[in-house]
């Protein structure tokens, strides 16, 4: 692949025209406490929806399916409320307890979706 010129030159003279500073990870780390809590709120209401539709179907085939849905949904919203209470000063965890319900969560998640593909196909 050939380069063109002034794209090679537009590179550089990026790379040369700034100075060279540290970045402060600590505060590009930090997720708003509004997001967070933005965060918590689709997560009550996705769990509040998913206990509808587990009650519809909790007789049948994709029961399993929704009930690891509803326990991951459960997991995401106590890891967002642990975040928040750590975030206000309610309350430290000792160890990023919040990390591994996120963990859990998204293995929740998968074996929900891999438990209604195997019940519809």
């Amino acid at each position: 692949m050939k380069l063109k010129p002034w794209l090679f030159a537009a590179v550089m003279l990026f790379m040369i025209s700034g100075r060279a500073e540290a970045a402060d990870f600590a505060v590009i780390g930090q997720i708003p406490i509004v997001l967070n809590m933005i965060i918590l709120a689709g997560a009550i209401a996705c769990l509040a929806v998913t206990i509808k539709l587990f009650s519809l179907v909790k007789d049948g085939s994709l029961a399993k399916g929704w009930q690891l849905w509803v326990a991951s949904f459960f997991a995401l919203a106590v890891g967002q409320i642990f975040i928040l209470a750590e975030k206000l000063d309610v309350f430290a965890v000792g160890f990023d307890l919040s990390g591994i319900l996120y963990v859990a969560t998204v293995v929740l998640w998968f074996m929900g979706l891999l438990q209604t593909r195997k019940v519809l196909g």
